[in-house]
């Protein structure tokens, strides 16, 4: 296949260096790759704006992420709770340590890893020791591994679904967040979707996508919406196509994008639930 087929569309770093990348398809319908891949990735986390990691920030925008922000712990400690009646949880890349902390307060048995120092340093400055590395899986199994918007910074994913498969108990569950470029305000935005964020943002899965990648070691048993994505993500779009008033046209496209999601279930970002194959 000739490169020009392969090639499903062209963005640039929005974020922070405004590089330009490519988003290839790959053999897999429904997955797509970020290429290149920068041989440094390290550096294109490197800003104090990255919100995932720092909670520092002021204004408005940052005020009202943390706001859905603290909406979604609690949405996610109850579905977490549905798959782990007890037994330990493992979140794999935790940021800054704010799940993890929320769910302790809670009462889990929770357990996180983190690669980023940066992510960690702010993680221990508020009393949250993260691991630096994954858990033996031949040593620990766990019940739950969760992984919110992670799997696309992942460099390789065929070692990451055999580390989940060796990690998760039997009939244990993996819950994964993803953002879905078969959204409309993935169709809306094109190349200044936010959710391409590339070179961090290294693969890009619609639904049938992230069944395949998982087909074989998993069974998908559920899938939810992420609501509040669409919001965050159109905004910060209309932020990079310099529209005036983002938070205004940003929020009113995501809400057309939430009502297009009742009737195509195509959300900006889905939650899947998937229990280990028998």
């Amino acid at each position: 296949m000739s490169k020009k087929k392969k090639l499903h569309s062209s963005t640039q770093d929005y974020f922070l260096t405004q590089e330009h990348f490519d988003i290839v398809k790959t053999t897999i319908d429904g997955l797509l790759k970020t290429m290149p891949i920068p041989s440094n990735l390290d550096k294109y986390y490197q800003s104090d704006e990255y919100l995932s990691h720092d909670d520092s920030n002021t204004g408005l925008f940052a005020s009202l992420y943390k706001t859905a922000r603290n909406w979604n712990l609690n949405s996610k400690k109850s579905l977490i709770s549905k798959y782990l009646p007890e037994g330990p949880m493992l979140d794999i890349g935790a940021g800054n340590g704010e799940l993890v902390s929320y769910l302790r307060e809670n009462r889990f048995d929770a357990i996180g890893f983190e690669p980023s120092p940066l992510a960690r340093k702010f993680a221990y400055q508020k009393g949250i020791q993260l691991l630096d590395e994954l858990p033996d899986a031949q040593i620990k199994s766990y019940r739950v591994v969760t992984m919110f918007h992670v799997l696309e910074h992942v460099e390789d994913l065929s070692e990451q679904l055999h580390y989940l498969s060796k990690i998760v108990e039997e009939d244990g569950h993996v819950i994964i967040a993803v953002p879905n470029h078969k959204s409309l305000d993935a169709k809306l935005f094109g190349k200044y979707w936010a959710a391409w964020d590339v070179p961090r943002h290294l693969w890009h899965f619609d639904k049938n996508g992230i069944q395949s990648v998982f087909d074989g070691k998993f069974e998908l048993v559920n899938t939810k919406v992420m609501w509040l994505d669409s919001f965050y993500v159109s905004i910060l779009s209309a932020r990079y196509k310099k529209w005036p008033l983002p938070l205004v046209i940003g929020g009113i496209i995501g809400l057309f994008s939430n009502i297009a999601t009742i009737f195509t279930n195509q959300a900006s970002s889905h939650i899947y639930i998937f229990k280990k194959a028998q």
